[in-house]
């Protein structure tokens, strides 16, 4: 009798395990399975991307963010002041999707030379976005902590800043 039960839960378990596959080898069948949009945004958010933006002090804010298929990403900002300056700080770590939601967990940077990691206990280092608009050439998104709103385009992978007037030593 006890060999019958064990064959029968066997069977059973084996025969639900294959009702949840999915297209992702990682799917563990506890959350629906990604849609075809969902994998195409996530291939069209990897490369290179170009930002910038105007800050209250009037200086300008630019950045290159390169994000990888296997979710880690660098982003170099590039911050000129009205004197013409140029500070640039590095900042790496792990991005992803779900949804309409574009996050990242930062976790290192790097800033005249000086490379530091960040308290991952901080909840400070993850930050959440709402994905306004994203195709092949344009990403918009908007900060949900602050409301504050960002467009990038995509760029060529070799694509750099020229003619910045840097004053960090590691450049």
């Amino acid at each position: 009798m006890k060999q019958i039960t064990l064959i029968l839960l066997v069977a059973i378990f084996c025969s639900c395990s294959t009702l949840f596959r999915s297209n992702s080898k990682n799917y563990d069948g506890n959350s629906p399975a990604l849609s075809k949009k969902d994998i195409t945004n996530w291939n069209i958010m990897t490369g290179r991307w170009y930002g910038h933006s105007l800050l209250k002090d009037g200086s300008k804010r630019e950045w290159i963010v390169d994000r990888t298929i296997n979710g880690q990403y660098s982003i170099d900002f590039y911050t000129t002041d009205k004197d013409g300056s140029v500070d640039k700080q590095t900042e790496s770590g792990e991005w992803g999707m779900s949804g309409n939601v574009y996050f990242t967990i930062f976790k290192s940077f790097s800033m005249d030379g000086i490379i530091d990691s960040t308290d991952l206990s901080d909840p400070y280092i993850r930050d959440a976005y709402k994905i306004l608009k994203l195709d092949d050439k344009t990403f918009e998104y908007k900060y949900i902590r602050t409301g504050e709103k960002f467009k990038m385009q995509k760029v060529a992978p070799n694509f750099k800043l020229e003619g910045l007037n840097l004053k960090c030593s590691d450049i």
